[in-house]
């Protein structure tokens, strides 16, 4: 008999993952209605023309071979100026490009961590980062999101959770899964405490164009001046609805004693080839042509301000009202003994209706809550909160 390696028993990706249960509702002959993943392609959503254009065009002229390790010159510099439109200066040798921002982050915390090393990360948090870390034999060091404080991080619990062992903290802002945005007096006193301890400061910035209000500043524009290392991730696959094309990127800031770190990821990058060419090709189109976010946004809002409306008129349950993205964490205050992933469970069962569990997330699972993509159209979210109610009622 042929073992899997010991590393792949706590590699875990809860928002797919749940995905099995929901498959064995549909083999009965029913539906699911299906709120665990941001993806907005399944939900109706689709790229603007002009890179849907961009992307064919890129195919009919030849573009269809290997790309530079780190991505070509023409999509790196693209990177670099929108950067610059927002404050933050690079030069192309600062960039990588990578298939989405998982995989920047998965090559960023191989060349960074050892076997034993931790990684600061937010709880609730984003299961990709347990998932790596996992793999790498390192250790996910949670630190608290405060749902009462509007889902952010209090600075000191962060102190102290680090550890000799600490070697970067991730910071995603705006959130996933919560939705909350950090303001930029918390930023600096993030970045204060990651220059203190020395840590590398792994900014996810994937949902930076989303935001409801003005968005907040990139920690790397923030970071100018000071003595710590910003590694940045984003990537178009949400705020451009290609998740399918897999397109993002890292940049580095602050990188006078991280060049060694820099130079292994290097390393990782040509070793895994390159990342698709013609959604490369597509990337300073997609950068210059933003004129969908508005609207993108405003319809995102409107879905906010449903879910928000409808969850907290239900008898016991309650949701913090999200400041960007499409997800909000919602829970259940009374479980009745389950657990959170019971409970998502057994709605699946009874509605049809598919959340994901809040211990997927890395909360406790008596906590009862559950994350939704609010993603479908209002009249199907309606629909799906309405189902919650009568479920939550009839207990």
């Amino acid at each position: 008999m042929f073992r899997p390696a010991e590393r792949t028993k706590n590699y875990n990706y809860a928002i797919r993952n749940i995905v099995a249960a929901a498959k064995a509702v549909e083999a009965e002959g029913r539906s699911v209605t299906y709120l665990n993943i941001g993806d907005p392609v399944l939900y109706g959503l689709q790229p603007p023309a002009s890179l849907m254009e961009a992307m064919a065009r890129a195919v009919r002229e030849g573009h269809n071979g290997y790309a530079p390790s780190v991505g070509t010159v023409a999509a790196r510099e693209a990177i670099v100026r929108d950067a610059e439109a927002r404050g933050v200066y690079l030069s192309p040798d600062d960039v990588v490009v990578s298939s989405g921002a998982s995989e920047a982050a998965d090559m960023l915390l191989s060349a960074l961590l050892e076997p034993g090393d931790d990684v600061l990360t937010p709880c609730p948090t984003y299961p990709l980062y347990t998932a790596i870390t996992a793999k790498l034999g390192a250790r996910e060091n949670y630190y608290r999101l405060d749902p009462a404080q509007g889902w952010t991080p209090d600075p000191d619990d962060i102190r102290a959770k680090i550890t000799p062992r600490t070697r970067a903290i991730v910071i995603i802002n705006p959130n996933n899964p919560c939705g909350s945005v950090y303001d930029a007096r918390l930023l600096m006193e993030l970045l204060t405490i990651a220059e203190e301890h020395q840590l590398v400061v792994i900014a996810d910035e994937v949902y930076c164009r989303l935001t409801y209000g003005p968005p907040p500043p990139p920690m790397a524009q923030l970071a100018a001046g000071m003595d710590v290392p910003v590694v940045t991730l984003e990537s178009l696959s949400k705020s451009h609805l290609v998740p399918g094309w897999r397109v993002g990127w890292m940049t580095y800031t602050n990188t006078q004693r991280f060049g060694d770190v820099i130079a292994a990821t290097r390393k990782i990058a040509e070793a895994r080839i390159c990342s698709p060419l013609p959604t490369q090709q597509v990337l300073p189109t997609a950068l210059a042509d933003q004129q969908h976010l508005p609207g993108l946004i405003e319809a995102m809002k409107l879905r906010a301000t449903i879910t928000v409306e409808l969850l907290n008129a239900i008898p016991g349950v309650n949701c913090v009202a999200p400041q960007a993205a499409f997800y909000v964490m919602g829970q259940v205050e009374d479980l009745k003994g389950q657990t959170d992933e019971a409970f998502v469970l057994a709605l699946l069962r009874a509605t049809g209706v598919l959340f994901v569990h809040g211990s997927g997330f890395g909360l406790n699972p008596h906590d009862g809550y559950f994350r939704i993509v609010f993603l479908p159209p209002p009249d199907t979210l309606r629909e799906v909160y309405a189902k919650l109610a009568n479920f939550i009622r009839q207990r």
